[in-house]
C-alpha cells in the first residue's frame, strides 16, 4: 500500500505457509518457498507444459511441485521422468517425496506445513489457519512415498541412533556390480543418524518394505551420488572425506594407496624420502604403477618412482599426493603431510580468553569473545591468522545432536555475537582456529549452555488440548525453553474435553492476546492459562 494509507492486517499466509502460496487467491504473488522448479536453463523461465504454464505469475509458471519444508537433496530415477526428493522434517518426520513425471502437467502438493509425514501437523492444525483448513477439507495433498519417525528405527535391526534426524542424500543404483538385490535400489542418507539405507525394489519400484542398512557409522553424510561405474559415493562432512562404497565380488577391485614421508617436518631446505610401497591391491596378480604430486599443485607429474625424494626450499605445509593404478586402470589416491619450517612440526595452540565456558546466555544477549594463539615457530600469531565460528548444536531427547553454523568471524582476535533463537534442547559452540605461516592449524572449542526457564500450561477447565511449538498436549504440562526465545502457543477451539467429552470453545488466555500467538520466554518460570466455555444450545460454539 502507498505510504500514509491505512493498512489492513494480512491473512495468515507468511512464514512456513509460503510453501502453500500456489494455492493463494488469483492475483496474489506466488512465492518459491518449498517448491520444485522446471525452467529453461538459459532464461530461467518456466517451461511449456508446466502445471501453471498459463498463469500470469512468472514464479507460478516455473513450479512443478510445492508444499515441501526443506528439500535438501533430490535426484532423477534413471530412465524415467520421476524426481525423488528428501524433505527434512520439523519435529517428527523425515520424508521421501516423489514427483511421478516432471512433464505431466500435474503439480504435486506435499502438504507442508499443514502436513508432516502422513498426518496433519499438530501446530498448524491447532491454529485453525484458513490455508490449512481448506487443504484438510478439500484433500489433494500428495502423501510422502516413504516417511520415518524421528524416534523410530528405519530398520528395526540397524545400529543407527534415533532422535535427531535429517535426510541428507538421495541416489539410485545404476549399472553397479553390486549384488542383484540392489538393482535399481534407492539409497538415502541421514546426516544426524550417520547412516545410509538402500530401499530395494519390488515390482520394479523401490519398496519401503524392502529397506536394509547400507552404510553405518558415517560421519555426517550430507551427499550421496553414484559414480560412472555405478558405485555409491558419499561425502562425510564431519570427517571432511569422500567415500566410495565398492563391492569386492566384482571383476576388478581398486587398489589401496599408502604413503609415508621421512622426515615429515624440519627446517628448510628439507629433503624428504617418500615411500609408496605400502600400497596394495586386493586382486592377486595385479601390479601397481605410481604417480606423485610432491609440490601439491594438483598434478601427479613429479615422479613415477615407488620411493622418490624431494627437496623443499621454503617454509610451507604440503600435502604430497600419491596415485596408484592397477593393471586394469583402477586407481586410488592418498596424501601425506610434510611441514617445512616448523622445527617441531607442532600445530599452533589457540586460547579462548572470553567467554568463559561457564557462561550461560539468553536469546538476544550480546556475548563478547576474545582469543589468541601461540605457535612454536611464529610466536604469538596476529589477528589475521585467527578465525572464529559460532554454531548451534541442536539435540534430540536421546542426546544425539546436529550442527547449524550461525556465523563466521575471520581475521579477528575479538568481537561479539548476539545469541540466536533456537528450539531447546540446544547449545552454542564457539570455535577458534589458528593458522601459522606454514599452514598448520590448531583449534579450540567451547560449549556455551543456555539459560532455561520452565513454561507451565494450564486450562480452565482442565485437560484442554494446547499446542506449543509444533506439538500438542493436554493440560497441565510444562515445557523447558531458552530464556528469551520466541514460542508459538495455540488453544484448539472448539474441542471436546474428557471425561464427559463435552464440547468447549476458547474464550481467552489469562495473560491476554489472540488464541494463536507468539510469546517470549521470560527470565523466570511462568504460567499460561487458557480459558474455555461450555458450548450448549443457547450459546453454541
Amino acid at each position: 500500500s502507498p505510504a500514509g494509507t491505512n493498512l489492513s492486517p494480512p491473512t495468515a499466509e507468511g512464514g512456513a505457509l509460503r510453501s502453500q502460496s500456489p494455492r493463494r487467491a488469483a492475483g496474489q504473488p506466488v512465492l518459491l518457498n518449498g517448491t520444485l522448479l522446471r525452467i529453461d536453463p538459459d532464461t530461467g523461465a518456466g517451461l511449456p507444459g508446466n502445471p501453471f504454464a498459463g498463469s500470469s505469475d512468472a514464479n507460478a509458471r516455473r513450479i512443478i511441485a510445492y508444499g515441501s519444508r526443506n528439500q535438501f537433496r533430490f535426484g532423477f530415477r534413471p530412465g524415467t521422468n520421476e524426481l525423488w526428493a528428501g524433505d527434512v522434517g520439523w519435529n517428527t518426520w523425515e520424508e521421501i517425496n516423489r514427483v511421478a513425471d516432471v512433464g505431466d502437467g500435474v503439480a504435486e502438493n506435499f502438504g507442508w506445513p499443514c502436513f508432516e509425514g502422513t498426518a496433519r501437523q499438530a501446530g498448524y492444525d491447532g491454529a485453525n489457519l484458513d490455508r490449512c483448513e481448506s487443504l484438510y477439507s478439500a484433500g489433494g495433498q500428495t502423501a510422502p512415498y516413504y516417511a520415518y519417525n524421528h524416534n523410530a528405527k528405519v530398520v528395526a535391526s540397524d545400529p543407527c541412533p534415533t532422535g535427531g534426524s535429517s535426510i541428507s542424500g538421495i541416489a539410485f543404483e545404476s549399472g553397479s556390480n553390486y549384488p542383484a538385490e540392489y538393482a535399481g535400489a534407492l539409497f538415502f542418507a541421514d546426516s544426524s543418524r550417520g547412516c545410509i539405507w538402500a530401499m530395494q525394489t519390488s515390482g520394479g519400484q523401490p519398496s519401503p518394505s524392502r529397506l536394509v542398512p547400507f552404510v553405518t557409522g558415517a560421519n555426517v553424510p550430507v551427499q550421496v551420488l553414484t559414480g560412472p561405474d555405478g558405485d555409491l559415493f558419499y561425502v562425510a562432512l564431519g570427517a571432511g572425506e569422500l567415500h566410495r562404497v565398492g563391492y569386492p565380488g566384482g571383476t576388478n577391485r581398486p587398489p589401496v594407496a599408502a604413503a609415508t614421508a621421512t622426515p615429515s617436518s624440519g627446517p628448510a631446505p628439507l629433503t624428504v624420502q617418500f615411500d609408496g610401497t605400502g600400497s596394495t591391491d586386493p586382486d592377486a596378480g595385479d601390479t601397481l604403477s605410481y604417480a606423485w604430486d610432491l609440490d601439491a599443485d594438483g598434478a601427479y607429474d613429479d615422479s613415477t618412482a615407488s620411493q622418490p625424494t624431494w627437496t623443499y626450499t621454503a617454509a610451507a605445509t604440503v600435502d604430497a599426493g600419491l596415485r596408484v593404478t592397477d593393471s586394469h586402470g583402477a586407481t586410488a589416491t592418498t596424501t601425506v603431510r610434510v611441514t617445512v619450517g616448523n622445527p617441531a612440526g607442532l600445530d599452533p595452540v589457540p586460547v579462548i580468553d572470553t567467554p568463559d565456558a561457564a557462561l550461560t546466555w539468553s536469546v538476544g544477549q550480546t556475548v563478547p569473545f576474545a582469543g589468541r594463539a601461540i605457535d612454536a615457530q611464529d610466536g604469538q600469531l596476529p589477528p589475521s591468522a585467527l578465525s572464529w565460528r559460532l554454531a548451534i548444536r541442536h539435540c534430540a531427547a536421546n542426546g544425539t545432536c546436529h550442527t547449524h553454523n550461525v556465523q563466521d568471524f575471520p581475521g579477528v582476535a575479538s568481537g561479539s555475537f548476539v545469541a540466536p533463537d533456537h528450539e531447546y534442547p540446544s547449545y552454542l559452540q564457539l570455535t577458534l582456529t589458528a593458522t601459522d605461516s606454514t599452514g598448520r592449524t590448531g583449534t579450540k572449542t567451547i560449549d556455551l549452555q543456555p539459560k532455561t526457564v520452565t513454561l507451565n500450561f494450564t486450562s480452565n477447565p482442565n485437560q484442554a488440548m494446547l499446542t506449543v511449538g509444533g506439538t500438542q498436549q493436554r493440560t497441565p504440562f510444562s515445557r523447558t525453553v531458552i530464556a528469551g526465545s520466541t514460542n508459538s502457543i495455540s488453544a484448539n477451539s472448539p474441542q471436546n474435553l474428557p471425561p464427559l467429552n463435552l464440547k468447549y470453545a476458547f474464550t481467552s488466555w489469562a495473560h491476554g492476546g489472540a488464541r494463536t500467538q507468539n510469546i517470549v520466554a521470560p527470565p523466570t518460570s511462568a504460567t499460561y492459562q487458557a480459558n474455555f466455555r461450555l458450548c450448549w444450545l443457547l450459546q453454541p460454539c
